[in-house]
């Protein structure tokens, strides 16, 4: 069976903010948008938050580079649906490439939503369990980091609410702590 397509970035010059997975998952490829499993809380975190104001579902991702100077991108752009299966080396060899979709995007902000892509990329930046606002940058953006919204990692959502409030925040959209508390 030939391997799933992978997505293509939603990514324009002079963004907002551009999410970062892993890589895409294979029901992400299948539906051609990002994070569409349904036990994903990405659009559910998103849509509580006050980056955006209003309900978003997976197949809201494309109008989000205009609509909201949001974009999307993974660091490796192979599909799996374990993102165990992509090794730490598979990261780092990625990692040229994935700088350059940033750059050329130039936003203000980019989250990566994964705790294992941020550490194996800036090894030894992040304090264990610190999330949100990092003390670095990213090809000139502001950088954060929240944890998985997989349905596997249901246990770190809270964390992920604060992180969105605060990026909201730092974006002048909205207040931070407690604004998007969410479930």
């Amino acid at each position: 069976m030939a391997e799933p397509e992978t997505l293509p970035d939603l990514l324009a010059p002079g963004l907002a903010l551009v999410f970062v997975g892993i890589n895409p998952g294979e029901r992400s490829a299948e539906l051609r948008h990002y994070y569409a499993h349904r036990g994903n809380g990405f659009w559910a975190a998103l849509s509580s938050s006050p980056l955006v104001g209003r309900r978003l579902g997976p197949e809201d991702d494309g109008s989000l580079p205009e609509a909201e100077g949001i974009g999307f991108t993974d660091v490796v752009k192979r599909v799996v649906t374990d993102s165990t299966q992509i090794s730490d080396e598979e990261l780092r060899a990625a990692e040229p490439a994935f700088r350059a979709r940033i750059a050329a995007a130039a936003p203000r902000a980019v989250c990566l939503t994964s705790g294992r892509a941020f550490d194996v990329l800036f090894p030894g930046l992040r304090p264990a369990g610190s999330w949100g606002r990092q003390a670095s940058t990213l090809e000139g953006a502001s950088l954060w980091v929240m944890p998985s919204t997989s349905g596997r990692a249901v246990g770190s959502r809270h964390h992920v609410h604060r992180v969105l409030a605060e990026l909201a925040c730092f974006l002048g959209r909205g207040a931070s702590e407690g604004a998007a508390s969410g479930p």
